[in-house]
């Protein structure tokens, strides 16, 4: 915690804030990237990356102010890449900027070690603002989430959550995140490290919780709540 406090003074004193962007789709990389560029000379991009496991490797080598980091990625989700870049202590503040609007992902992200929680769909005003927010250390709430999670006293618990998704651990969300990006056990289990066996049973109890009974079920049931990334 000290060295996340210390990090705030560091930045906050920063004539520019470097950015990091790691999305798995590389147009709105770009368009995001040349937006940012464009409306806020402030902003540098030093680095981008398609992948957790790329960006991970690019925070490390461009120490970058702010990683914005989207949750459905193509191989390990961004949630492991938030987890991993607190493991290994990288000096940067986190802002998830995602289409997911499972409240439940909220909570995962802050609880991982995300400083703010944006969603795509806002106005670019609005990303700068979150951006800038973060960068000088304090967390940020898209005002639809904060709507859906509550705030102070009444912040909802992850029990209370509402959602398909409230019902599910947070490995659970893990493991459902990437069988919506179409892995199989196998690559879930090397992904997570965790066994085959093991994955199966988290399958069969996500299945059960939301009464599907088959894979094809649990996308289309992802598909109607926007959580299957194109």
């Amino acid at each position: 915690m000290a060295t996340r406090r210390a990090y705030t003074t560091l930045c906050g004193t920063s004539l520019h804030v470097k950015i990091l962007l790691i999305d798995d789709h590389a147009v709105f990389r770009e368009a995001l990237a040349t937006l940012l560029g464009e409306k806020d000379r402030s902003l540098q991009i030093v680095a981008v990356a398609s992948t957790a496991r790329e960006g991970v490797k690019a925070a490390v080598d461009s120490a970058p102010d702010v990683v914005v980091v989207d949750l459905m990625l193509g191989g390990t989700s961004g949630l492991a890449a938030v987890r991993e870049l607190r493991r290994l202590g990288v000096r940067c503040r986190i802002l998830v900027l995602t289409a997911v609007v499972e409240p439940g992902f909220v909570v995962d992200a802050l609880a991982a070690g995300a400083d703010g929680y944006a969603l795509k769909e806002q106005p670019s005003e609005e990303i700068l603002a979150a951006l800038h927010q973060v960068a000088r250390g304090v967390s940020y709430i898209a005002p639809r989430m904060e709507a859906a999670l509550g705030s102070g006293e009444h912040r909802l618990r992850v029990s209370e959550l509402h959602g398909i998704v409230a019902s599910l651990s947070v490995r659970e969300r893990e493991v459902f995140e990437l069988i919506v990006a179409g892995y199989t056990s196998q690559r879930i289990s090397n992904e997570l490290f965790i066994s085959v066996k093991t994955v199966e049973t988290h399958r069969t109890r996500i299945n059960k919780k939301l009464r599907v009974h088959s894979t094809v079920e649990l996308l289309r049931l992802a598909a109607l709540h926007g959580l299957v990334s194109a």
